[in-house]
């Protein structure tokens, strides 16, 4: 077994730098990145009708390699990028996970997070987990119910059976290695489950997890027609779940984040897109496995083997997806919208609604 390697939490000191390195990127007009989100695999054991992903079903598509992470994250070396998230697809089922995990682990100063459904077999996930929490990785699974709820939400079969066996396993993994991993539970809140979220909350407690809530999110480049998409309205059941949520201490998402989630819902919330606002312009690109760069809507808009990234996001391309977010009713995701509400409040009031 390698040597664990200890991520200590980012210091005012190395806040204040990268602070500093975007500023001057900003003001050169240099790509602003502090996100990087890795897709490792197009795979997917499970078919969730509210994912976002370009997921091309289980038995197909691509993987990432070893030897390609390598490659990519030299190429986007000299963007100094903060963090970084992998992303899938089932991450759990890339071969290469655990060599992938020990690379990236001290290579990102605001660390690594990975999102799991957790699907998978045990062996596999234990490999999975293994590397993961050597590394002090944090894990984020996917969870929407219990029974039917979570097998319609998830496209697949004994999901919560299965997802929370897993969780105690890697529970008690991170107890025995003594890993520093931060393990947190996501709920995706809809009409389908809104009932069930207080005993979600509940199980995340229970196990010891932090715990994310947002509410379904319709995309305007996913298909609505979908019957098996998810929804949600406003209701006095929603306002009691945020209620309940925001007494509870394992909920690792900001005030300001949670309680927008019933104004959202009902249509009233202000419209926050770091792709179009201020120093936010790109903050957040996706990398397919074969080295396709995206934002939002994952529409490929170059290769980082093939262009710089000032090339791709000065291109046609880029230029339409941006003209399409000018056009999107917005959303309420928090890798999106959470970090804007952070911003001072006459920061917000300069970015919010923009319109084409």
């Amino acid at each position: 077994m390698q040597k664990k390697r200890i991520f200590k939490t980012p210091k005012a000191g190395k806040i204040l730098k990268y602070g500093t390195i975007y500023l001057s990127k900003w003001i050169r007009r240099k790509p602003l990145i502090f996100n990087l989100n890795l897709n490792v695999t197009n795979l997917c054991n499970q078919n969730c009708p509210m994912c976002n992903a370009v997921i091309v079903g289980q038995g197909s598509g691509t993987t990432v390699r070893f030897e390609q992470v390598r490659q990519y994250l030299e190429i986007l070396k000299p963007h100094r990028i903060a963090s970084l998230t992998i992303s899938g697809g089932e991450p759990s089922l890339v071969k290469d996970m655990p060599e992938i995990f020990d690379y990236v682990a001290d290579k990102f100063p605001f660390g690594v997070n990975c999102n799991s459904n957790l699907y998978a077999q045990e062996s596999v996930i234990r490999r999975f987990a293994e590397a993961a929490l050597r590394n002090n990785i944090r894990i984020g699974t996917s969870f929407d119910g219990f029974g039917e709820t979570a097998d319609n939400l998830r496209g697949a079969k004994d999901v919560a059976v299965r997802v929370e066996k897993n969780i105690a396993m890697l529970t008690e993994m991170r107890r025995e290695m003594n890993s520093s991993s931060t393990l947190n539970m996501h709920t995706v809140i809809s009409d389908s489950n809104i009932e069930q979220v207080p005993d979600i909350l509940a199980l995340s407690q229970k196990f010891g997890w932090t715990q994310t809530l947002a509410p379904v999110n319709n995309f305007f480049y996913q298909d609505s027609s979908d019957p098996r998409a998810p929804r949600l309205h406003y209701s006095e059941k929603l306002e009691e779940v945020i209620r309940l949520a925001s007494t509870m201490p394992h909920i690792a998402i900001s005030k300001s984040f949670l309680h927008g989630i019933p104004q959202y819902v009902k249509g009233g919330q202000d419209k926050y897109c770091p792709y179009l606002t201020g120093i936010f312009k790109v903050f957040k690109i996706f990398l397919d496995p074969n080295g396709d760069v995206s934002l939002c809507s994952r529409t490929p808009l170059g290769n980082i083997t093939k262009h710089s990234l000032e090339k791709i996001f000065s291109g046609e391309k880029y230029e339409r997806d941006i003209a399409a977010y000018r056009r999107c009713p917005g959303c309420w995701m928090a890798c999106f919208v959470e970090v804007l509400l952070a911003t001072p409040k006459w920061y917000q009031r300069m970015i919010v609604n923009v319109k084409s």
